[in-house]
This record gives C-alpha cells, sequence and structure tokens, in this order.
C-alpha cells in the first residue's frame, strides 16, 4: 500500500486518493466522473454511483491516454533526472546539462529547446511525423508477423528432424542408444540457439512498437496543447523512426532460420567410429518478398578511392565488406589491397608481389585474395585486417590463373579463365568442376548461392552468366542484351544475384525467372565497372570500376 510521499510512479494513479496526497495505483476507470480509481475507493463509487461503469485494466482501450510518456518527454535518455533543455545541432541530439557538460562541450551549434519549438511546431515535419511512425509500426508488425511463421517453421522443422534421427535409429543396433542422445541434445541446444534469437528479435520489435504507441500519444497531446514540448517530441520520434528502420535492414539478412538433419551414409558399416548420428545444421531461410526482392536505391554517390602513392588510375576488381563496416578492395592496376572506413576514405593499403583480381571473404577478419599476372605468378594470399592494418597470412601457389575467388563453407571456388576448380581451405585440390573448351575469360569470375546449392560463372567473352549444379552441370545460361561482357559477381547474404557488365556499362541484378534489371549505369558516373558487392545489413551497393573511384548507393529499406 503506498504511503503519503511516496516516490512510485505509476502510469495511472488513484485521483481519489491523490487529493489527499496519497499515492496509489489506479485499477479502475470511470469514464462518468473522468478519474481513475484503486481497489479500495472503486469499491466506494459503486456505492455511490451504482449506475457508472467502472472499466479494469483488462478494458485499457477505455481508459484516457497514459500522461507518464507524455510527461517522459521532458527528460534526458541518458540521464533520467535531468531536464533535456539544448538541441546540439552538431550532432542531431537532445541534451541536457550533463550532456552539455559531458560530450557536447566543443560544440557550436549549441541551441535552446525554446527556440527550437515553435519553428519545428509550426513546420509541416512534426505534423508529418504521426505517418513516419504508422509506416514504422506496419513495417514492425509485419515483421513480428515473419517471425512467428519463422519460429512455427523452426518447430515444424525440428519435428521432422526429430523424425529422421528416429527412423535412422530404428535400423541399428544398441550402439545408437548413446549416440542418438548426443544427436538430440545437438538438436536441441541448436533450436533454442534459434529461438533465442528470434523471440530477441521479436521482442525487439514489440519494444520498438510499444515505443511508437507511447510517442504517438504524447504528439497527439501535443497537438492539442501545450506546444512546449513539440520539438523534443519531433526529434524523439524521428530517432525512433531510424531505430526502427536500423532495425529493420537487420531483420532482413537472418530473417528466420531451419534446422536440418544429414545422416551419415557409411553409419551401418562403422557405427562405434562416430559421435552421432549426423550433423545439424541450421539452413537459414528467407521470406519470400526478400527472396524476389529488386533492389531501389535512395541515393548514388561517388568516392574517390586514389592515394598519393597510385601510380595508374584505380582499377577495382574485388570489394569486400567487415563486420564493422570498413570495406576492403582490390585494385589491380596498382597492385594493391585497400581498407576504406565507413567514411569512404582510404585508411591502409598493403602492395601484393602482382596484380589482385578478385577477393572473398573467410572469416570476419580474414579474406582471400586471387593473385594473377602473365608471368605466371598464380597465387591466393590470405590477409588479415587487425586494428585497421592488413597483414599478410598463408600464401598458396597454384599451376593455373587465379582470376575470381569464392568461398562455401569449407571450400573455395577459384576460377582461372576457362575452368572452375574446388579447393579445401588449405587449397588442396579436390575437383575441376566446369572447364570451358573456348577463348579466355569464359569462366571468367564465380559465385555461390547462400545454400550452396548452384553455382555462378561470368563467361566475359560470349556475353553469358551461366548457373551450374555443383557437380558442374549447366542448369541455365542467360545471354541478354542488357547485359555485355559481364565480369564481376555478387551473390548477397539473402540472395539477390548482381553482375557488373563491363561492356554495358551497368550492373544489373538478375531475378528468380532470368529477368534482368538494370541498378546502375553510366548515367551514375559507371565506367567499365568490375566489382559489385551488396550488404543487406548496412543496406548499401559499392561498385568497382575503372575511374578511381567507387559507386555507393543506399538501398530503400
Amino acid at each position: 500500500m503506498a504511503e503519503k510521499g511516496s516516490d512510485l510512479l505509476y502510469d495511472f494513479c488513484c485521483n481519489v486518493c491523490e487529493e489527499k496526497n496519497v499515492n496509489k495505483e489506479a485499477m479502475f476507470y470511470c469514464q462518468k466522473c473522468s478519474k481513475g480509481l484503486c481497489e479500495d475507493c472503486e469499491g466506494l463509487h459503486k456505492m455511490f454511483f451504482s449506475l457508472h461503469i467502472a472499466y479494469e485494466k483488462g478494458e485499457i482501450n477505455k481508459w484516457p491516454a497514459t500522461t507518464k510518456s507524455f510527461d517522459d518527454l521532458q527528460f534526458c535518455q541518458h540521464h533520467s533526472d535531468r531536464l533535456i533543455e539544448m538541441f546540439c545541432e552538431d550532432h542531431g541530439k537532445l541534451c541536457c546539462a550533463m550532456c552539455l557538460f559531458h560530450e557536447h562541450r566543443p560544440c557550436v551549434k549549441l541551441v535552446m529547446i525554446t527556440e527550437k519549438t515553435q519553428a519545428v511546431y509550426d513546420a509541416a515535419d512534426f505534423h508529418q511525423i504521426s505517418a513516419s511512425i504508422n509506416d514504422a509500426q506496419q513495417k514492425l508488425e509485419t515483421a513480428i508477423d515473419d517471425t512467428q511463421e519463422f519460429l512455427k517453421q523452426l518447430q515444424d522443422s525440428y519435428e521432422k528432424a526429430s523424425e529422421e534421427i528416429k527412423g535412422l535409429r530404428q535400423k541399428i543396433n544398441d550402439i545408437l542408444d548413446e549416440l542418438e542422445r548426443k544427436t538430440v541434445h545437438s538438436l536441441d541446444n541448436m533450436l533454442q540457439k534459434l529461438k533465442h534469437s528470434l523471440q530477441s528479435n521479436e521482442e525487439k520489435c514489440f519494444k520498438a512498437t510499444d515505443g511508437f504507441k507511447k510517442i504517438s500519444d504524447a504528439i497527439k497531446r501535443i497537438k492539442k496543447d501545450p506546444k512546449d514540448l513539440s520539438f523534443i517530441a519531433y526529434q524523439k520520434a524521428l530517432e525512433m523512426v531510424s531505430q526502427a528502420e536500423n532495425l529493420l535492414k537487420t531483420l532482413i539478412v537472418h530473417r528466420g532460420s531451419v534446422v536440418t538433419f544429414n545422416s551419415n551414409p557409411s553409419i551401418y558399416g562403422t557405427l562405434s567410429g562416430f559421435s552421432s548420428l549426423g550433423n545439424i545444421e541450421c539452413a537459414e531461410i528467407q521470406p519470400e518478398k526478400s527472396k524476389h526482392m529488386i533492389l531501389e536505391f535512395t541515393t548514388k554517390s561517388l568516392y574517390n578511392i586514389r592515394i598519393a602513392s597510385d601510380r595508374f588510375q584505380c582499377d577495382i576488381r574485388g570489394i569486400c565488406e567487415l563486420p564493422g563496416g570498413d570495406i576492403l578492395i582490390a585494385d589491380q592496376s596498382n597492385e594493391r589491397v585497400k581498407l576504406i572506413d565507413a567514411m569512404y576514405k582510404v585508411v591502409a593499403h598493403l602492395d601484393m608481389p602482382t596484380s589482385p583480381w578478385d577477393m572473398c571473404s573467410v572469416s570476419p577478419t580474414e579474406v582471400a585474395v586471387a593473385v594473377s599476372d602473365r608471368h605466371n605468378t598464380n597465387t591466393v594470399q590470405f590477409l588479415k585486417v587487425n586494428n585497421r592494418k592488413i597483414v599478410k597470412q598463408r600464401v598458396f601457389t597454384f599451376p593455373h590463373h587465379c582470376y575470381g575467388i569464392s568461398r562455401y563453407k569449407e571450400h573455395l571456388f577459384i576460377s582461372s579463365s576457362t575452368a572452375l576448380y574446388k579447393y579445401t581451405m588449405d587449397c588442396q585440390l579436390v575437383k575441376k568442376i566446369y572447364k570451358e573448351p573456348s577463348d579466355d575469360y569464359s569462366v571468367y569470375k564465380c559465385a555461390v548461392s547462400p545454400d550452396g546449392s548452384r553455382l555462378y560463372v561470368t563467361n566475359y567473352t560470349y556475353d553469358k552468366l551461366l548457373t551450374l549444379s555443383m557437380d558442374g552441370t549447366v542448369l541455365s545460361s542467360l545471354d541478354d542484351p542488357a547485359l555485355r561482357g559481364p565480369t564481376g559477381i555478387h551473390v548477397s547474404e539473402t540472395g539477390l544475384l548482381l553482375i557488373c557488365g563491363h561492356e554495358s556499362n551497368n550492373v544489373v541484378q538478375v531475378d528468380d525467372d532470368g529477368g534482368v534489371v538494370t541498378l546502375a549505369s553510366k548515367e551514375d558516373g559507371l565506367d567499365r565497372p568490375e566489382s559489385v558487392y551488396y550488404s543487406a545489413s548496412t543496406g548499401r551497393l559499392i561498385v568497382g570500376h575503372l575511374n578511381g573511384n567507387i559507386l555507393v548507393a543506399e538501398i530503400k529499406c
């Protein structure tokens, strides 16, 4: 029971007790009296006003909008006991006195909230923020629905894998008791791990949605009166919308997963030599809309990545993005690998023995670079990025050219101009997958689908894109007039297939039906593009070409 002077905060207080300077939580609300009532006061209210209806919290829609979210607008997010007094235009941040003291003393453009309030309230932006909130809320609700569907699919896949395990168990002897226990344990661990990830995303979406409801309630109050907090509400709403958009970008990548069970075909003959019945794997799936999404841009910009010691015009043949947002590029003409920061400035470089033609990521901090020249220097150089320094690791030599390189799990795929090879990660040959008897550059660059079921090869000489099975069977050959001289190729983590057209001066996206959509062209500043990279998590497309710049396009969420 709350006493006088209690400092507990409630969304709704009992108004009757409040008049007696007693702070108690309202458990009922009477619309006719416009009062919140605690349990004690509701009993008295029922005696004196028998015709009035007091609504419980289960009928919160009959209650008024809470004032807590409105009141909280005044206080600093980082210093909850401090009122917001200023706005830093240098950083676009709301500030209290503590923020100013600790973080914004060097800032020049600090404006009092009172100076910003009327201007933003009179502007159309404040009155339109509700539409932005509604749009973000709808996207979050869609993300929640997707997550719930993924949870169902995950559970279905778990049950299917469990049945496969049990079916296999019936065919073998008692030794499988211990093996089954280990396998099911691995399956359960994977299930919990994936469930936790999906539920965590769902919780983030619920939290963001709840925040939008509160800020919307506050904005509705401001539109009526008072207007003093309009700018604060507007700025906080903008931040919430931005955070929601970043969350949605993050959700695009690892939207859903299923668990699979792959049985071991040799298990019958050597049961005692195995530690489990098979491998429990996570097979990521994407919503249908992600699989068929055509990229659209909000902005396209060119960034110069030439450095003072470059002898020639930059020719970017390979691009990789690191987890922190930095970018590695292979500059063939200057025989260098360069590290670019999030502002697209070169912060480090490493000279190579000869021309780097392509690169692929092999770990969060390591890449493999395909290196070749006309004097039979054909290597794959592994590089590591540590504290924004590029460090050489192991290097392997090959009897053929190394023009394209791609990785899937524990294997590297290397294209030599006329053939495609499969190697282990320590560069031991597994097999020659595909051979093209025609001219050079007929097996130029390569890529692997996210599920490892297909290989893609660009045939520069004959303007074709080949789709291969993992054993080298040609599944399809794309020849489209919009794509001439195909060079660099990239398959995003969400399965989007992007190709550079060197002769057609464009970057295209190839859809599931073999349709070709131009994403960028000469009009955007492209000059014979050779490499392309798209990250669904950051929402940016990066294109390397021959004029010393990279093209960066920001993608619509």
